[in-house]
């Protein structure tokens, strides 16, 4: 009885939390990221479900403006995904400084949907550079490095604008490691 309450607490107070991060989100034009890059918009690979299960909903604000485009490469596909975010998005450990956590979470997402056929995450290292203004435009990058059986070795970026119009400066560097889940059948 006792878990059942504190799960429905649990529940209870990750959707106010929702609810209030959902409602301080404003929508940028998106004329705010196109000055910035001369990226083609592509359709986005990330979908909402139409559940509004607490996961979803906090994965959707997380993800929110997140939307790739791919480029062939000679071992799959190449992906970049420039990104302005929102005021939900923000999360700032330090003050005026991107949180790390929500960095990888968006390294993880553009280095997975790189990967040509379903993988899972079995290492990701990422290198912190220079710190991430929370307001600046972000573009993620990600391409395969080589592939070993189920193996996909992959390396990405996440740059901001360099002091020169255009110009893009590494601000993340990420090596991964993504492995296809064996055939089942």
């Amino acid at each position: 009885m006792h878990a059942i309450m504190k799960r429905q607490y649990m529940l209870s107070l990750l959707h106010r939390t929702i609810r209030e991060y959902r409602s301080l989100v404003k929508q940028y034009p998106a004329s705010s990221c196109d000055a910035y890059t001369k990226l083609t918009k592509g359709t986005p690979l990330y979908s909402a479900p139409d559940s509004h299960e607490p996961q979803n909903e906090m994965m959707d604000s997380l993800l929110q403006g997140y939307h790739p485009t791919f480029k062939p490469h000679p071992l799959g596909r190449e992906a970049e995904s420039l990104l302005l975010l929102r005021p939900a998005q923000q999360m700032c450990y330090y003050n005026g400084k991107l949180f790390g956590g929500y960095i990888a979470l968006l390294m993880d997402r553009i280095l997975a949907d790189c990967c040509c056929e379903p993988a899972v995450t079995a290492y990701l290292n990422t290198s912190y550079l220079q710190s991430v203004p929370p307001t600046t435009p972000i573009l993620l990058r990600a391409w395969p490095e080589r592939i070993e059986g189920r193996k996909i070795y992959l390396k990405g970026s996440l740059q901001i604008p360099g002091k020169v119009s255009q110009d893009w400066v590494d601000a993340i560097k990420t090596d991964a490691l993504f492995i296809r889940p064996k055939d089942r059948s």
